[in-house]
C-alpha cells in the first residue's frame, strides 16, 4: 500500500511501535483459530513469548459461565506442545480439567514487568511475576450517544454484530489474589482472528490499516480521559468468589494503557472506550486481551465480530434523468483571453436557429396599431408611453398570467406559498418586479457601482428582440437563450486565481451567466457582509466562478474534477434526479437557480428549457430544495429532500452508504456515513454561522460551504479542490483546519474540530 500524504505525529509514533510489535509477533507466534464462546489468553511462558494467541473454548451459544474458581497454588499446568503448523487446530478444544503437576522443574521468578523466559515447564501462578493477577471475565458492552450501556456484552464471549465507527465499551474483570499489591499499566491489545499477533490499540484518531482505537468518545462529546469506574458500577462485583474485595476501576477514553492498582486479595474492572475503523473487515472477528505494558496478562480474552456490509439504502423513486448532449460544441469567440474565460464582447459566431416561434412583440408596420396595445402616444402612463403604471411588470403580467401569453408568470409572484423577500436574512424567493424602483432604461450602465438594485422586466427581457431560441451548451458556457436576447450584461475577462475580473457593460447578453453577472458580480455595489453571518453574504459571482480558481461550478469552463468517480457520480440515479451531465460539461445558472415549479423527476425538463427563476419557494430562488443553514438536530434522520439541489445533478448511491468503503462514484468514502450516520454525536447549536455547533447527521453544506467556487473559505481556509471549504460551524484542531485531497497513490486527511469531534489528520482513501 502506497504510504498516505499526511500523517500526524502522534499516528506515526503509534504505528512505528505497532510495525514492531507486530514484527515480533510474527516470528514468535504461531497461528491459533479463535471460535466464539470463552476467548481465554495462555498464561504459559511460551504464550506470553509468542504473543500470546487465544485459547478457544464453549461455543457463543453456551450460556454465560460462573467465574472459574481461583487456580490452586500447589497445582501446574502442563504446557501444551507447539502447534504443528501443518494441522488444523480443533476450533472447541477441551481444556484438561485436572494437569499433571511437574514437581521436578522449579521455576526461577523474574522481575516484575519483564516477560519470563521461554521453559519448558510453565511457571506456577503462586510464585510466577503476576502474583496472583489473572483476567477473571472480559465482555464488550454497546454504549448509546450519553454512553449508557444498551446492550450488555455476553460474559467471556464475542459481542457479534457490531458496525463500523460505532463506540464500544471493551471492559475486563482484573482479580489479584496474591499477598502483594499490584500497580500495572492496563494496556488494551488487539487481534484478528486467526491470530497471528497482537498489538496495542492506538488512542484518539484511526490508524491507517489498524482495525480499532480507543476513542476519545465514550458518549456524547470528546474528551480524553481515564475517568475511576465506581465499585458500585462494577457489573461483576457480586460474581467473584470469597476471599477478595471490590475495589474501584477505571474507565479510559482515548487512553491507552491506564493505570490501575489492586491490592492483595481484589478485584476491580478496567474498560476502554473503542470504535472500530474503516480498516475492521465486514463479517472480520477481533479479540481483545489485557496486558501490563508489554506483558499480556492471564486469563480472559473479550471478541467482536462485524455485521455483513449493510447495503446503501436509497431513497425510493430513483431517476436517471435527461441525458445533456455530448460533446459540447465549442464555438469561436471574438477576442482572446485566459482558456475558458469570456472575452470582452464575445458572441458565438454560431447560434441556435430560433423554435417555431412568433412573437407577439415583433416590429410593426406604420400601418398598424398594433402597438397600442403596449403603448399610447396621447395617455401613456409610465416610461416609453407604457399603458401601464409602473412598474412593467403591471402590464406585462396582463398578458403574462395565462389569459394572453403562452407563458404563466405571474402564478409565481402570486402563489401563497411564496414566502416574503427578507433582505435582514438575505432570504431571496423573487426577483422583485413588481415592485416599484428606480428603473430608466437598460439601455444605460444603470446597475454599475448601484447598490440599491432592481429587477424590471425589461432588465432580462427585450419584448421586440425576443424569439425561441433555446440555449446552448459549449465550452465557455450556455448561451444566452432567445428570451433573454437583447438583453444586456456584462462580460468579464478573468485573471488569476481569486482575483477580481475586468467588467464590461454590453448591450447584449451572448451567455446566461453574463446577465446573471449584472446584478451579481463585483460590477455592481454588493451589500456589505455581516461578520457574524458568513451564510448571508451576497458574493461576487465572477470572482466564485472564474475558471483559474482551484474549484468551482462549471458555469464558464468545465470543472477541474475530470474523474471516473465524477463521471459516475453524474450518471447515477436519485429521486431528484433532472439531468445528466458530464464531467467536460458546462452548466447554465438556470440549473440551480431556475422554475421549481419545473423541477418533476418523473417528467425532468430538457437541459435547454426555459427555466425562469422568477419566484420560487426555495431561498435563493432554487430550482428544489436545499438544506444549507440550520443543522441537523441529535434525533434527526438523513432525508433525501434535504439536499435534493444536490441530487438534481449527482447520484444519492455513494451520500447513503455508510460503510467507509472505497467507492467507485465518490472519491470520498464516508459521505454517507457523515450524511446518514452522525446521529446522537454533538451537543453544539444548530447555526451553521456558529463556532463548535453541530448535533447529529452532517449537510452537505458544513463541508462545501461556498457551493459557486471556494474563493471565499471561510475562517482563513485555504481554497481546495472539489468545492471541499468548510462552514464557520466547522472548528480547528490545534488551530489548524486543513483539508489533503486523496490522490490514486496517497491518502487524504482532514484536521479540524467538526460536531465537537476532533479530526487530528484523519485518514481517507479515494475509490478504488
Amino acid at each position: 500500500m502506497t504510504p498516505p500524504a499526511h500523517v500526524p505525529r502522534a499516528a506515526r509514533a503509534r504505528g512505528a511501535l505497532l510495525v514492531a510489535i507486530v514484527e515480533l509477533a510474527l516470528v514468535l507466534t504461531a497461528a491459533a483459530p479463535l471460535a466464539p464462546g470463552v476467548w481465554a489468553t495462555d498464561p504459559s511462558p511460551d504464550a506470553t513469548a509468542s504473543g500470546g494467541p487465544l485459547d478457544p473454548s464453549p461455543a457463543a451459544s453456551d450460556p454465560p459461565l460462573a467465574p472459574a474458581p481461583s487456580p490452586e497454588p500447589t497445582v501446574e499446568p502442563t504446557p501444551a506442545p507447539p502447534p504443528d503448523p501443518t494441522s488444523t487446530p480443533d476450533p472447541t478444544p477441551t481444556p484438561d480439567p485436572a494437569p499433571s503437576p511437574e514437581p521436578t522443574v522449579e521455576p526461577t521468578p523474574a522481575p516484575p514487568s519483564v516477560a519470563p523466559t521461554p521453559s519448558p515447564t510453565p511457571a506456577s501462578p503462586s510464585v510466577a511475576p503476576s502474583g496472583g493477577l489473572r483476567v477473571s471475565h472480559a465482555w464488550v458492552d454497546r454504549v448509546d450517544d450519553a454512553g449508557t450501556i444498551v446492550t450488555r456484552g455476553p460474559l467471556d464471549a464475542p459481542l457479534l454484530g457490531i458496525a463500523r465507527f460505532e463506540v464500544h465499551r471493551v471492559r475486563f474483570q482484573l482479580v489479584n489474589d496474591g499477598d502483594t499489591p499490584r500497580v500495572l499499566a492496563a494496556t488494551l491489545e488487539w487481534a484478528a482472528n486467526p491470530v497471528v499477533g497482537w498489538a496495542a490499540v492506538p488512542v484518539v484518531d484511526p490508524v491507517l490499516d489498524v482495525p480499532f482505537y480507543v476513542a476519545s468518545d465514550a458518549g456524547r462529546g470528546f474528551r480524553v480521559a481515564a475517568s475511576p469506574l465506581a465499585v458500585d458500577a462494577l457489573r461483576l462485583g457480586d460474581l467473584v468468589g470469597a476471599g477478595t474485595l471490590p475495589v474501584a476501576g477505571v474507565s479510559g477514553s482515548g487512553v491507552n494503557p491506564v493505570s490501575v492498582t489492586l491490592p492483595p486479595g481484589s478485584h476491580t474492572e478496567v474498560e476502554f472506550a473503542v470504535r472500530a475503523t474503516q480498516s475492521a473487515d465486514w463479517l472480520g472477528a477481533y479479540a481483545f486481551r489485557l496486558a501490563d505494558g508489554a506483558e499480556p496478562l492471564a486469563g480472559a480474552a473479550a471478541g467482536v465480530q462485524l455485521r455483513a456490509r449493510p447495503a446503501p439504502r436509497l431513497s425510493p423513486g430513483q431517476r436517471s434523468g435527461v441525458r445533456v448532449a455530448d460533446p459540447l460544441p465549442r464555438y469561436p469567440l471574438v477576442g482572446s483571453g485566459l482558456a475558458g474565460t469570456t472575452a470582452l464582447n464575445a458572441a458565438p459566431a454560431v447560434t441556435a436557429a430560433a423554435a417555431t416561434f412568433t412573437s407577439p412583440h415583433t416590429a410593426y408596420a406604420l400601418t398598424t396599431d398594433a402597438c397600442a396595445a403596449c403603448h399610447t402616444t396621447h395617455a401613456g402612463r409610465n416610461r416609453l408611453l407604457l399603458t401601464a403604471i409602473a412598474p412593467q411588470a403591471s402590464l406585462c403580467l396582463t398578458c403574462h398570467d395565462g389569459s394572453g401569453a403562452s407563458t404563466d408568470v405571474a402564478s409565481a409572484w402570486t402563489d401563497p406559498r411564496l414566502p416574503p423577500n427578507d433582505p435582514d436574512t438575505a432570504s431571496w424567493f423573487s426577483h422583485p418586479a413588481r415592485e416599484p424602483s428606480g428603473h430608466t432604461s437598460d439601455r444605460g450602465e444603470e446597475f454599475g457601482g448601484v447598490l440599491e438594485r432592481h429587477a424590471e422586466c425589461a432588465d432580462c427581457h427585450q419584448p421586440h428582440n425576443a424569439d425561441g431560441a433555446p440555449p446552448i451548451g459549449t465550452a465557455d458556457g450556455w448561451t444566452a437563450s432567445g428570451a433573454l436576447r437583447g438583453a444586456a450584461g456584462v462580460a468579464v475577462t478573468n485573471g488569476a486565481a481569486n482575483a477580481s475580473p475586468s467588467y464590461t457593460w454590453q448591450a447584449t447578453s451572448a451567455f446566461e451567466y453574463q446577465l446573471c453577472f449584472k446584478c451579481h458580480s463585483g460590477y455592481t455595489d454588493l451589500p456589505a457582509p455581516d461578520p457574524l453571518r458568513p451564510s448571508r453574504w451576497a458574493l461576487d459571482k465572477a470572482i466564485e466562478l472564474n475558471p483559474a480558481n482551484v474549484s468551482y461550478h462549471p458555469i464558464e469552463a468545465p470543472g477541474k474534477n475530470q474523474s471516473p468517480a465524477m463521471a459516475l457520480s453524474l450518471s447515477g440515479t436519485s429521486p431528484a434526479k433532472l439531468w445528466t451531465f458530464d464531467p467536460s460539461s458546462t452548466i447554465r445558472c438556470l440549473n440551480c437557480h431556475g422554475d421549481a415549479s419545473l423541477a418533476n423527476p418523473a417528467a425532468p425538463p430538457a437541459p435547454d428549457s426555459r427555466l425562469a427563476n422568477h419566484a420560487g419557494p426555495n431561498r435563493g430562488l432554487l430550482i428544489a430544495p436545499y438544506r444549507d443553514r440550520i443543522l441537523k438536530g441529535s434525533t434527526e434522520a438523513y432525508a433525501a429532500t434535504d439536499f435534493a439541489l444536490c441530487y438534481t445533478c449527482h447520484a444519492e448511491a455513494p451520500m447513503v452508504d455508510d460503510s467507509g468503503d472505497p467507492r467507485l462514484d465518490t472519491n470520498f468514502s464516508f459521505h454517507g456515513f457523515h450524511l446518514t450516520s452522525l446521529a446522537l454525536t454533538g451537543t453544539g447549536a444548530l447555526d451553521i454561522d456558529t463556532d463548535g455547533g453541530g448535533r447529529g447527521n452532517a449537510l452537505c453544506s458544513e463541508c462545501h460551504f461556498r457551493t459557486h467556487g471556494t474563493t471565499y473559505a471561510v475562517d482563513g481556509q485555504a481554497p481546495a479542490v472539489g468545492l471541499v471549504n468548510f462552514a464557520p460551524v466547522v472548528g480547528p484542531n490545534d488551530g489548524t483546519i486543513t483539508f489533503v485531497p486523496a490522490t490514486p497513490t496517497a491518502f487524504g486527511s482532514c484536521t479540524l474540530t467538526c460536531h465537537g469531534k476532533p479530526h487530528d489528520g484523519y485518514l481517507y482513501a479515494r475509490g478504488p
